[in-house]
């Protein structure tokens, strides 16, 4: 089975690294081809080797958003007339406007959670533009697919959409638990004291990470000291968190071993606003880390699926100080070692990416067998 993808770029983001572990599963079945054509230059960082590196061809059609805009959809015809694929898989805002009238069966993936991720990113008017425009966009398609049962429910709810769901994953052969010596090893080279509760967040610093009320919060909620918090990735809020100045609190900027900064911690923790399904947060659990998470539905779905193993602890992330007392009570109750403390996943096998591949490819000879929707 040959599967086109459609993609704005192969910027190193939470949608390019879902696509990649498709791409990765997709590849490795017999006679399967992919095919990624992306609609402007790619920036640097790109995952572009990492996607040739696989096998899967990529084809620029547009190297700006001009000439996209104006050139892209005839471009993108031709070129998809050329490779004759079976299924035509769009993500994002832009992949969506491109692939709306190809006459081949087309899915598209739904990353985020349309009006609140909009209005956070570009004000509460283009927000609203650009979700009305996404949901007249994506009616077109063969299958429309959220990356969460809470996103699934969002969409049907709001926008009278009938969307598939299926959750996203992570690759458990990176992101996985350390034996306890290779741990100790690990945070002794990343300088974490013996001693130090160490918490991390990861996908930078932004309105919708909601990352300055978390550092305020865990200002008031680590008095007793020992705690640090470490936040990775940069981002629109980056320089106003940095001003902050919150004792504790280690902004590192971008960082490229994200997965020993996880292995390494001893708490996860995320202030989200809005979410599809965060990656962010799939990795940790996969790496042995509890979560405090927002009460946010995707972050509640995670809670619900784990709920028997004691590892996630949610928050209102609307009420005042409600960020703070949580905090306050997981640390406590990891330093007293209570039995009441938060605990490593026992099983995130749930959260793998090859359950997510599997599922794609089902859905993939569904709409390609049936020569449309589904």
């Amino acid at each position: 089975m040959r599967v086109a993808s459609v993609i704005s770029t192969l910027d190193r983001c939470g949608p390019v690294n879902v696509l990649y572990d498709l791409v990765h599963h997709h590849q490795q079945g017999a006679g399967n081809e992919s095919v990624i054509f992306t609609l402007a230059a790619e920036p640097w960082g790109s995952r572009r080797a990492d996607f040739e590196a696989l096998g899967a061809a990529v084809h620029c059609v547009a190297d700006n958003r001009l000439a996209a805009t104006v050139r892209g959809r005839p471009r993108l015809a031709r070129a998809l007339g050329r490779v004759r694929p079976d299924v035509v898989h769009a993500h994002g805002f832009r992949a969506y406007r491109m692939c709306r009238d190809v006459d081949l069966p087309t899915v598209a993936t739904v990353h985020n959670n349309l009006y609140e991720d909009y209005s956070l990113a570009y004000g509460k008017l283009m927000g609203w533009w650009m979700t009305r425009t996404e949901v007249r966009d994506l009616r077109r398609f063969s299958a429309v697919v959220a990356c969460s049962r809470a996103n699934a429910e969002a969409l049907a709810r709001r926008y009278a959409m009938d969307p598939q769901w299926i959750r996203n994953g992570v690759d458990h052969a990176r992101y996985a638990p350390l034996p306890p010596a290779r741990r100790a090893e690990l945070r002794r080279s990343l300088g974490h004291g013996e001693t130090t509760t160490v918490l991390v967040a990861t996908g930078g610093c932004s309105e919708r990470k909601n990352t300055q009320a978390l550092i305020r919060a865990f200002e008031r909620a680590s008095q007793g000291g020992g705690v640090e918090l470490h936040i990775l990735g940069t981002g629109p809020t980056y320089e106003a968190c940095r001003r902050l100045n919150a004792p504790g609190v280690v902004l590192h900027g971008f960082v490229d071993n994200v997965i020993d900064h996880l292995q390494a911690a001893d708490l996860f923790v995320s202030a989200s606003r809005a979410e599809g399904m965060p990656l962010a947060v799939l990795e940790a659990l996969s790496c042995g880390l509890p979560a405090v998470l927002s009460s946010i539905p995707p972050h509640e779905e995670l809670a619900e699926m784990l709920s028997g193993q004691d590892c996630i602890a949610t928050f209102d992330g609307a009420a005042p100080g409600a960020m703070t007392r949580s905090l306050s009570e997981v640390l406590t109750a990891m330093r007293d070692g209570s039995e009441d403390a938060l605990r490593p996943p026992a099983d995130a096998r749930e959260l793998s990416s090859t359950r997510m591949g599997q599922d794609y490819e089902a859905l993939y000879r569904l709409v390609a067998g049936r020569g449309g929707r589904t």
